[in-house]
C-alpha cells in the first residue's frame, strides 16, 4: 500500500512539475510578442498640410489668391459609435483639432496671414472602408500686414493686423495603414476684424475657398 501511495505521488509530482514549465514557457512566449496598437487604440494625430485658396466667393474685395500651410494636432474624443442611428450612416467618432496656420498671399492688398485656428471634427467610419469622409468647423485669430488701400470703394483691404477667422472643411481622409493618413478637402475659410477697425478704416471681409491636401501621423 505504501508503494502504491508513494508511486501515486511521484507520478503527481512529475506532471505538475512538467505543467509548470509548460506554463512558464508560454508567459515567456507572451512575453515576447509586442503589444499591436490599431488606429483605433491611439488618440493623437500630427498632420501638416497646403492647398490653394481663392476668394472669387466674393466681390467687395478683389480676387485673393492663397497658398496656407498647416500643422495640426487632433485629440479623439469618442470612440467609433451611432451604429443602429438610421442604419449606421452616421456611425462614426469626433476629434478635437488645434491648428497652426500660415497663408503667403500670391494676389491681394496684404502679403501675409498667420494665425491659430481650433474646433471639432467628425469622422464617419464605415466597417473596413479606408476612405473616411469627415466634416469640421474652426475658428480662431490671425494676424495680417493691414495696408490701409483706398480706392473709389474706399479701403480695399483688411481694416487692421489683428483679425478673426472662421471656416468649414469636408473632404475624404484615406487610411494608408493604422499610423499614416492623408485628407483631401475642401475648405470655406472667412477673415475679417468685426468692425474693430472702424471708422477709421472700413471692415472687409476676406472670404476663400479652395482645396486642402495634407499628410498625417497616429499616436
Amino acid at each position: 500500500m505504501n508503494k502504491l501511495i508513494a508511486s501515486i505521488f511521484a507520478t503527481t509530482m512529475v506532471f505538475s512539475f512538467s505543467a509548470l514549465r509548460a506554463d512558464d514557457g508560454d508567459s515567456k512566449v507572451k512575453e515576447k510578442i509586442p503589444e499591436v496598437r490599431t488606429s483605433d487604440d491611439k488618440d493623437w494625430s500630427i498632420e501638416v498640410g497646403s492647398g490653394m485658396l481663392w476668394s472669387d466667393v466674393r466681390t467687395d474685395l478683389p480676387g485673393y489668391t492663397l497658398i496656407p500651410a498647416s500643422l495640426s494636432a487632433a485629440l479623439k474624443v469618442d470612440d467609433v459609435s451611432n451604429d443602429e442611428f438610421l442604419g449606421g450612416a452616421f456611425r462614426g467618432n469626433t476629434e478635437f483639432f488645434f491648428t497652426g496656420l500660415g497663408i503667403a498671399v500670391l494676389h491681394g492688398t496684404e502679403s501675409r496671414f498667420a494665425g491659430i485656428q481650433v474646433g471639432p471634427r467628425y469622422n464617419f467610419v464605415q466597417p473596413g472602408w479606408a476612405v473616411v469622409p469627415f466634416v469640421q468647423g474652426d475658428v480662431g485669430v490671425s494676424f495680417t500686414d493691414s495696408q490701409g488701400v483706398n480706392d473709389r470703394r474706399g479701403n480695399i483691404g483688411q481694416g487692421q493686423d489683428f483679425c478673426f477667422n472662421f471656416g468649414v472643411e469636408l473632404g475624404f481622409r484615406y487610411d494608408i495603414n493604422d499610423d499614416w493618413f492623408m485628407r483631401l478637402s475642401g475648405v470655406y475659410t472667412h477673415f475679417s476684424n468685426a468692425g474693430l477697425s472702424e471708422p477709421e478704416r472700413k471692415n472687409r471681409a476676406l472670404d476663400a475657398a479652395g482645396p486642402m491636401l495634407s499628410l498625417g501621423y497616429r499616436f
